[in-house]
């Protein structure tokens, strides 16, 4: 009893040592109390042993919610993040994240690829950077993403409102996770890291970044909060990379009216050159049609009634370059408000698709610029620097989809790497065998979350 009562000693101040939230403390001492001799079973290992490796393999796996937890030091201690009351998504907002929506997806399309952005992924990833710029650098920031006067205060309360809606599902998955990854050397501003826990929820770690257990647990994290999708945003840390902020979004739902065996079968896919492919479709007849002057389409919605699969696809007279070129926030959102009960007969082809692509050049076609360039990069509410000092060196996105008879999946995560300078009556058919648009949106606001183009179904 008195080894036992040792051993439980030990293990309290060896947790109380560990750099972790008290939360996970608590929860770990009170695992530590179901621990008994008779229940360990072992007669040759150390009990202090037996406590690390328990220690290492329980903080290492999962922790509160589910939560993935690493081996790197958490910088979370000492705050607590503040409850933010949601508030209403005006049409400002509303109207400034679908036009910047609209405006990355045509920035990352490559002409005769397949392509895939998450805007909202983008913009919680951005948004937590703005937290730390300021000036002018600031100001670019708020004219992105805000662009019709809102700054960076309103986009915050804003950003948290939406991740609520986004992520109350009654079925299927929409997850929403951010991290704060630091340089062990680099002065962190607690200001900054708060705001970012109080309206992203983000987590924040200082780690060693000359040492590989850091991409290691870093690239873990994007694992696990894609659902398995994306294995990894990095391959190593650059001697002057001091911080990434990234945000992972991971959607997973069914069909409302899954396809059966019998409505798949091989059609032709005809390619932008002329190429024709055998490709599986699958056909269903659906209750939204959708038509401009330049496109139609359909909505087909997922089982929990908060999402929908968004197809459209050009009129034949209508280059598929020349309608995204054609395409704003606006018209995105009129076309789906201007929606029509109609029965769609349609034939989506299954396809999965992995996507790469570094934003900097679209995002400074878009208007930001400053935080891109070390003698004009503002991020002194970030860290304790002189303006400058720190610039963003690389923004990457990833993102993968699999659109199948079941439903969909699909996960993004975007990277900002901070670096140190010097371094019914009416029946419709539309078969979408050419190349065509799609989106998964959300039904109340019409905001996007992932949208790409279909050039060549794989």
């Amino acid at each position: 009893m008195k080894n036992l009562m040792n051993f439980k000693n030990i293990a309290d101040t060896n947790l109380e040592n560990l750099d972790m939230s008290q939360a996970s403390k608590s929860k770990l001492k009170k695992e530590v109390k179901k621990i008994t001799l008779k229940r360990l079973g072992f007669t040759a290992i150390p009990l202090v042993a037996a406590l690390l490796a328990f220690i290492i393999v329980f903080t290492g796996v999962l922790g509160n919610g589910g939560t993935l937890k690493v081996l790197a030091q958490d910088l979370m201690k000492g705050i607590v993040p503040q409850k933010v009351a949601s508030i209403e998504l005006k049409d400002n907002f509303i109207r400034s994240t679908s036009d910047f929506s609209v405006d990355l997806f045509k920035q990352a399309y490559t002409k005769g690829e397949n392509s895939l952005v998450s805007p909202t992924s983008v913009y919680l990833a951005l948004g937590m950077t703005a937290n730390g710029a300021d000036g002018n650098t600031l100001k670019e920031f708020e004219t992105l993403l805000g662009k019709y006067s809102i700054n960076i205060r309103d986009l915050n309360a804003y950003y948290n409102s939406l991740s609520k809606k986004l992520t109350k599902v009654d079925s299927g998955k929409l997850s929403i996770a951010n991290s704060i990854w630091y340089r062990q050397d680099f002065d962190v501003k607690k200001d900054f890291l708060q705001t970012n826990a109080d309206y992203y929820n983000a987590s924040a770690y200082k780690a060693d970044f000359n040492e590989q257990k850091t991409v290691e647990d870093i690239n873990k994290w994007v694992k696990f909060n894609t659902g398995n999708l994306i294995d990894k945003i990095i391959d190593k840390t650059d001697a002057n990379t001091v911080m990434y902020l990234i945000n992972a979004v991971y959607f997973q739902d069914q069909w409302k009216k899954i396809y059966e065996k019998d409505d798949i079968r091989k059609d032709t896919f005809q390619l932008e050159n002329g190429t024709k492919q055998s490709v599986d479709f699958m056909y269903s007849e659906e209750d939204w049609y959708l038509k401009d002057d330049k496109a139609e389409g359909f909505i087909k919605p997922y089982k929990n009634g908060k999402y929908s699969f968004v197809a459209l696809i050009p009129n034949k007279d209508v280059n598929i370059d020349n309608y995204i070129s054609s395409l704003t926030g606006e018209s995105f959102v009129k076309l789906l408000k201007n929606k029509l009960e109609e029965t769609v007969t349609t034939g989506l082809p299954k396809f999965k698709e992995e996507y790469s692509i570094k934003l900097v050049d679209p995002l400074k076609k878009m208007g930001l610029n400053d935080c891109f360039y070390p003698d004009k990069a503002n991020f002194t509410k970030m860290v304790s620097s002189n303006p400058g000092d720190i610039f963003v060196g690389e923004i990457l996105h990833k993102t993968f989809i699999t659109v199948d008879a079941e439903g969909t999946k699909a996960a993004a995560v975007t990277e900002v790497e901070m670096r140190t300078k010097g371094s019914s009556i009416i029946s419709h058919s539309i078969i979408l065998n050419r190349p065509f648009v799609y989106a998964i949106i959300d039904n109340e606001t019409n905001l996007p979350l992932f949208m790409g183009t279909m050039m060549k179904p794989q």
